[in-house]
């Protein structure tokens, strides 16, 4: 068993956290009602691969000679070829997209190609929900690093600005002289905060929080509708959500505000050893006084040369315990 000699002043804390008031842009916490992204996806061939492609895909083969046949050209000879591979293209396109714009795509796989990295997507129409043609997607795709191991997927690429819009797609976030606010997360504190701001510089507002979750004012008649939007957005409240702790366990990160709060509790860990002062024989507890942070805990116990997993289980049996009063959020 690893044992840790510590003194118990390393563990048993004594603190006073002063909970720091940050001010955020209302624009930061909350989006316009009726402005959103939208998903976009099609089908194509990526061309030009040395060998790495799709070998015994039926679709791939067929969609090779359909490319052929459409160009005047009839070859059986090429449906061997292991330079093409069948993907499936997306997109999301950003809000007020305009006929032109440019966007990014990323490329995947669906066949078994070994690698689609350094090929040529073929002109690719992608198209939304309601089945219309919203970008055309043609270029040189670059294979993307898979998140958190920095290796590349060979399968999976991007082009940037790859994507040109062909379609605008027309929004509707004002009706009637009105405009909604939706919080990205709903707080009812937060909601009357904004809502009094802006009904204490613009009474004609006439903010009101619906049972929705959304913030709708009215557009004052002596001000340009951009304007008062823009200056709602730019206006900063002081953001009060609940206390949260997110672990990642895989990558054995822990992340939590720095006032959250522990109530007293003892620790018992296998591997951990307290050496109280004034005793001769040690403990395998741990004494947290009341008013303790976590941040404080997570300090003391990496002090201690506790490993992340130790870590986890320990604020893991203190959410348990009714002791850690915060959300616990585990991925």
């Amino acid at each position: 068993m690893r044992k840790i000699v510590i003194s118990v002043f390393m563990i048993v804390l004594y603190t006073v956290t002063i909970n720091a008031q940050v001010s955020v842009k209302v624009k930061d916490l909350s989006y316009i009602d009726g402005l959103k992204e939208n998903q976009v996806f099609g089908y194509g061939l990526v061309v030009g691969l040395q060998g790495t492609g799709d070998s015994r895909i039926n679709v791939t083969k067929s969609s090779l000679r359909n490319l052929l046949n459409n160009l005047g050209l009839d070859e059986d000879d090429m449906e061997k070829s292991k330079n093409v591979a069948a993907v499936l293209v997306t997109a999301s396109l950003p809000e007020m997209v305009r006929t032109g714009d440019r966007i990014d795509v990323t490329v995947s796989s669906i066949g078994d190609a070994k690698s689609i990295e350094g090929g040529m997507l073929i002109q690719s129409p992608l198209k939304g929900a309601d089945g219309n043609t919203y970008i055309v997607a043609q270029g040189r795709v670059s294979s993307a690093e898979s998140a958190g191991t920095g290796r590349k997927l060979r399968t999976v690429a991007l082009i940037s600005n790859g994507g040109i819009v062909e379609r605008d797609i027309e929004t509707t976030f004002s009706t009637e002289n009105m405009v909604t606010f939706v919080l990205n997360e709903w707080n009812f504190a937060l909601a009357n905060q904004i809502a009094e701001q802006v009904r204490e510089e613009y009474p004609e507002a006439n903010p009101v929080i619906n049972q929705n979750g959304k913030i709708t004012f009215t557009i004052p008649d002596n001000i340009n509708f951009s304007v008062f939007i823009a200056r709602v957005q730019d206006m900063e409240v002081t953001p009060d959500y609940g206390a949260r702790v997110v672990i990642n366990e895989k990558e054995g990160t822990i992340v939590m505000g720095g006032a959250i709060k522990v109530s007293e509790s003892v620790v018992s860990k296998d591997g951990l050893t307290i050496s109280v002062r004034g005793q001769r024989q040690p403990v395998g507890a741990a004494l947290i006084k009341e008013s303790t942070t976590v941040k404080d805990v997570v300090e003391a116990l990496n002090y201690a040369g506790l490993e992340a997993s130790d870590i986890v289980s320990v604020l893991k049996a203190l959410h348990d315990a009714g002791a850690l009063h915060a959300e616990l959020i585990i991925k």
